[in-house]
C-alpha cells in the first residue's frame, strides 16, 4: 500500500506538470463517462429498475391474433377469459383491463371545477394477480366486481394529492363520477402507475348487464396474468392455444378456429416501444467512451514513449517491468479518477437536459435521477477507462533493451516498432468506431427528416383539439349526445373567428384512432373479406373535413341530410379506393360492409391521412355520427383566434349548454404532430451529438499520432531532405503514413456498420439500414476529415531545416 500510494503522488505530480495535456486528457473523459453516466440514468429508471410488482417476471399480458387475417391484435371477452382461468395449468390468476383510450372516462363534478378523469376497468383479482396493495384503504377483490355490486372506486396517488389535497379521510367518502356516486375504498401509492395514465380504477361489470358478461363476441378486453413458478412464456402459449382450440369446436358460432394467443412479460408491454431508441443511445454512448478512451491511449503511449530513458535509468536502479508498468498504471488511474469526477459532475446537468427535450411519452421519465446504480457504472467506467487507457501504454513503454536506451542521444525519440503498431491500431480502433457512430447517427436523422417532411393528409395550422366525454343520465340516449353536439357546432361556428367546428370519435395522431372494424365490399367472397385489413372506423360531424382541411378526391362529405333513418354512407380513403376499385371515381356509389354499421353506399373518397401513427396510412372509413352508435369522444375547432381564446370560447359554451361536462387534454394539432416527432427528434439529436463529439476525438487523436510520428522521425526527415527531397515528397510520406490506417479503419467501420445497423432496423423511417448513399457519404467525410488531420502535422514536416535536424543526432 504505501508503494501504491508513492506511485499515485508521482502520478499526480506528473500529470500537474503537464497541465495542458492533463486538462485535454480529463476533458475528453469526463465527456464520455458523463454521456454514459447520464443515458445509462434514463435506461435504468424506465428499462432497468424494478416495477413495483413481486416476482415481475412472472408477470404478463396477453391478447389474441388472427392467424387467417391480417389483424395481430385481437381483444378478449369476459366468458373466454374465465374458462381460461378454469383449464389452465400455467397460471396462479388471470385478469381482465379495459383502459379510457377505447372511452372509459369520467367527469369529477363535485369537487370544483368539472375535471375530466382517465379510468381503467379492470376486473376482481387484477390487483391480487400484479401482487400490489393500496397505500391506503384496500383494492378489489371479487366481491366488489359484480353486475350488481356496489360502485366503488380505487384512486391513483396523482388524483388523491392533486384533487384531494392528500386527505387521509378520504376512504369512505364519496365521488361524483358522471353524475353517480361513488364509494372511495383505496389510494394506490405513487410507484403504482398501471395502465400508465390512469386516475382512478373502477370494477370491470359493475353496471355491465348480465348479457354482457356472457357474451363471447363481446371482445374489448386485454388479459394480464401472474405465471406458475417455472412456467415459461411458450409453455403458457402452447397451454391457451390448447383452449382456445377446444373453445372453437365448443363455440363455433363466436370463437374462430384461426385465433392464437399471444404473451408478453409485462416489462416488454409497458416499455417495448421506448426500448430500441434507449439502448441505441446507451451503445452509441459506449462507443463514444471508446473513441475518448482509445484517443487518451494514444497520447499517453506517444508520453510514455517519450520517457523510456527516464524508465530505463529506474530499471538500471532496480525497478522490474511490472513496477515501471504499475507506476504509469497508476498515472493512468489518477487521470481516470478525474475524468470520471468530471463526469459525474457532468451528469447531473446533462440529465435536466435529458428529462427536459425528451419525450414525454417516454414511461417513468420522471423518475430518472443520478442513482447508485448509475454512480456504479461510472466506477466501472472508470475502472475500464484505466485499463484501456493505461494498462496497454504502460506494457509498451516498459519493454525496452537496457543499454539500448541509455546509449540513445538524449534528444532522440525512437519509439519501439511494437510502440507504432500500437499506436497505429489505437487509430484504427477509433477511426472504425467513429464510423460506426457516425453512420447509425447519419441514418436516424434522415429518418427524423423523412418522417418530419411525411405528407400528413391535413392542415395542422390553426386547429384546436379536446377531449369532450358527454356521460350522466340525460345521455344516455344517442339522440341526446347527438343533439348537444349539433347546438355545440352551431354556437360555435355563429362566433367571429370561428372556421368550423367538429365532433370525432378519436382525433387524428391520439395513438388509437378510432374503432378496428372488419370490413368487406359488395361481391368479395367471404375468404377474400378475411383477409382484408382492419379498417379505422371513425364517427365524425359533417364539417370535420372543412376543420382539418382534408381534400376530398371524389364524391361528396356527409351533409344535414345523413340522417340516421335515411341511407347509410360512408366515405373511406383514396388508399382504399385505389385497392379496391383501382381509382377514386370507381369507389363512389359501391357497397361496403362495416362490422361496426351493417351495409353503407360510398359517397365520397377523401384523401389519405396519417392517423394513428406519421409512418404509416391505413384503411379509413368514416361514418356521419348520425348513423354511428360510437359517441363523439374529442372535439376539434378552426380558428383565426389562437389557442388560448379558442379553448375559452369553447368551455363557455359547452357550459352554457351543460356546466357538468368536462373539456380536457386540450392540445393543438401542431402540438400532436411534433409529439409524434418527439421520440425520433430525441434519438437524432442525441445520436449526432454523440457522433459530433467522436469525430473531434478522432481527428484530435489522428493529428496527435501523426504529430508524434513527425517528431519521432524528424532526424529522418532531416536527412531526406538534405539528400534532396521536396517539400511535396515529404508532404506525400506523412500524409500516405496516416491515410493507411485511415483506410483500415474505413474498411472495417463500414463492415461493422453493416453488420450493426440492422439492430436499428426498426427506428428508421423512408431509408434502409444499409443505405448505400449514407456509407458512402460518411466514409468520405470521416476521410476528409482525417486527411485534415494528417495535413497540419505534415506540413510542419516540411518547414523542417535538415541541418538543425542532423545536428540533433
Amino acid at each position: 500500500m504505501r508503494t501504491l500510494w508513492q506511485d499515485l503522488r508521482f502520478g499526480a505530480r506528473a500529470l500537474l506538470k503537464k497541465p495542458g495535456f492533463s486538462l485535454i486528457a480529463m476533458i475528453t473523459l469526463a465527456l464520455g463517462i458523463g454521456a454514459n453516466t447520464a443515458i445509462f440514468s434514463v435506461v435504468y429508471a424506465v428499462l432497468l429498475r424494478p416495477l413495483p410488482f413481486p416476482q415481475q417476471e412472472r408477470l404478463v399480458v396477453a391478447w389474441k391474433k388472427d392467424t387467417t387475417t391480417n389483424n395481430s391484435f385481437v381483444e378478449l371477452a369476459v366468458a373466454e377469459v374465465r374458462d381460461w382461468q378454469e383449464q389452465n395449468h400455467s397460471f396462479t390468476s388471470l385478469a381482465l383491463m379495459r383502459t379510457t383510450v377505447y372511452g372509459y372516462g369520467y367527469p369529477l363534478t363535485d369537487r370544483g371545477d368539472p375535471l375530466q378523469l382517465e379510468s381503467a376497468k379492470v376486473t376482481g383479482r387484477f390487483f391480487s394477480t400484479l401482487g400490489a396493495q393500496a397505500a391506503l384503504g384496500r383494492v378489489f377483490d371479487e366481491n366488489d366486481d359484480q353486475v350488481n355490486g356496489a360502485k366503488v372506486a380505487v384512486l391513483s396517488d396523482q388524483l388523491w394529492r392533486e384533487r384531494f389535497n392528500a386527505d387521509p379521510k378520504i376512504i369512505g367518502q364519496t365521488i361524483m363520477l358522471s353524475q353517480e356516486s361513488f364509494t372511495v375504498i383505496g389510494v394506490m401509492s405513487a410507484r403504482f402507475a398501471f395502465p400508465r395514465g390512469v386516475d382512478l380504477w373502477l370494477p370491470l361489470k359493475v353496471g355491465m348487464p348480465q348479457r354482457f358478461v356472457e357474451a363471447r363476441g363481446a371482445t374489448y378486453l386485454q388479459a394480464v396474468g401472474r405465471l406458475k413458478p417455472g412456467v415459461t412464456l411458450d409453455q403458457a402459449e402452447v397451454d391457451l392455444n390448447t383452449i382456445i382450440a377446444r373453445l372453437a369446436e365448443q363455440y363455433p358460432e363466436t370463437e374462430a378456429k384461426g385465433h392464437r394467443v399471444v404473451l408478453t412479460t409485462l416489462p416488454d408491454y409497458l416499455f417495448g416501444d421506448a426500448k430500441p431508441a434507449l439502448w441505441a443511445l446507451f451503445a452509441a454512448t459506449g462507443l463514444l467512451l471508446l473513441v475518448a478512451a482509445a484517443n487518451i491511449a494514444n497520447l499517453l503511449l506517444a508520453r510514455a514513449t517519450s520517457r523510456r530513458k527516464e524508465l530505463a535509468v529506474r530499471a538500471a536502479l532496480g525497478a522490474g517491468r511490472w513496477r515501471l508498468a504499475g507506476q504509469l498504471l497508476c498515472e493512468s488511474f489518477a487521470l481516470a479518477i478525474c475524468g470520471g469526477a468530471a463526469g459525474v459532475l457532468l451528469a447531473y446537468w446533462l440529465l435536466d437536459l435529458l428529462v427536459a427535450i425528451a419525450p414525454a411519452d417516454i414511461p417513468r421519465l420522471e423518475d430518472v435521477r443520478l442513482s447508485g446504480a448509475a454512480l456504479l457504472v461510472s466506477l466501472l467506467c472508470v475502472l475500464a477507462t484505466t485499463v484501456v487507457i493505461g494498462l496497454l501504454p504502460a506494457l509498451s513503454a516498459s519493454r525496452f533493451n537496457l543499454n539500448e536506451t541509455l546509449n540513445e542521444a538524449g534528444g532522440k525519440l525512437s519509439g519501439s516498432r511494437a510502440g507504432n503498431r500500437l499506436r497505429g491500431a489505437l487509430v484504427v480502433g477509433e477511426v472504425a468506431l467513429t464510423l460506426v457512430l457516425l453512420v447509425g447517427a447519419t441514418l436516424i436523422l434522415r429518418s427524423f427528416v423523412n418522417l418530419s417532411r411525411a405528407p400528413l393528409g391535413f392542415d395542422p395550422s390553426g386547429v384546436l383539439t379536446m377531449q369532450l366525454r358527454l356521460t350522466g343520465a340525460k345521455y344516455g340516449a344517442i339522440d341526446a349526445r347527438r343533439e348537444f353536439f349539433r347546438q355545440l357546432i352551431e354556437r360555435l361556428e355563429a362566433r367571429p373567428g370561428v372556421v368550423a367546428a367538429s365532433g370525432v370519435l378519436i382525433r387524428p395522431l391520439e395513438g388509437v384512432v378510432g374503432w378496428d372494424t372488419a370490413f368487406a365490399f359488395d361481391g368479395q367472397s367471404p375468404d377474400e373479406a378475411r383477409r382484408n385489413p382492419k379498417a379505422n372506423y371513425e364517427t365524425i360531424h359533417p364539417h370535420y373535413f372543412r376543420v382539418f382541411g382534408a381534400p376530398l378526391k371524389a364524391g361528396r362529405e356527409f351533409d344535414s341530410h345523413d340522417k340516421s333513418d335515411g341511407q347509410k354512407v360512408a366515405i373511406v380513403n383514396e388508399t382504399t379506393a385505389r385497392r379496391f376499385f383501382g381509382s377514386a371515381t370507381n369507389a363512389v356509389g359501391k357497397r361496403i360492409n362495416v362490422g361496426l354499421g351493417g351495409w353503407m353506399t360510398i359517397v365520397g373518397v377523401a384523401g389519405d391521412t396519417r392517423y394513428r401513427e406519421l409512418q404509416n396510412t391505413r384503411v379509413d372509413i368514416y361514418v356521419p355520427h348520425t348513423q354511428s352508435m360510437p359517441s363523439l369522444n374529442h372535439f376539434t375547432v378552426r380558428t383565426t383566434l389562437g389557442a388560448a381564446n379558442t379553448l375559452a370560447l369553447v368551455r363557455r359554451e359547452v357550459a352554457a349548454l351543460d356546466p357538468q361536462q368536462a373539456v380536457s387534454r386540450v392540445a393543438t394539432m401542431d402540438e400532436l404532430v411534433a409529439t409524434q416527432l418527439a421520440r425520433p427528434r430525441f434519438s437524432a439529436v442525441l445520436l449526432n451529438w454523440l457522433s459530433g463529439l467522436a469525430v473531434l476525438l478522432a481527428a484530435v487523436g489522428i493529428f496527435g499520432v501523426m504529430g508524434y510520428s513527425v517528431a519521432q522521425r524528424y532526424g529522418e526527415i532531416g536527412v531526406r531532405m538534405a539528400l534532396g527531397a521536396q517539400g511535396s515528397d515529404i508532404l506525400k510520406l506523412v500524409i500516405g503514413q496516416g491515410m493507411r490506417l485511415v483506410a483500415i479503419g474505413v474498411g472495417i467501420g463500414l463492415a461493422a456498420s453493416f453488420a450493426l445497423t440492422r439492430l436499428i432496423a426498426k427506428l428508421l423511417f423512408g431509408v434502409s439500414a444499409t443505405d448505400p448513399l449514407t456509407f458512402s457519404v460518411i466514409a468520405a467525410l470521416l476521410t476528409f476529415v482525417a486527411l485534415l488531420a494528417c495535413y497540419i502535422p505534415a506540413r510542419r514536416a516540411t518547414k523542417v531545416d535538415p541541418m538543425i535536424a542532423l545536428r540533433s543526432e
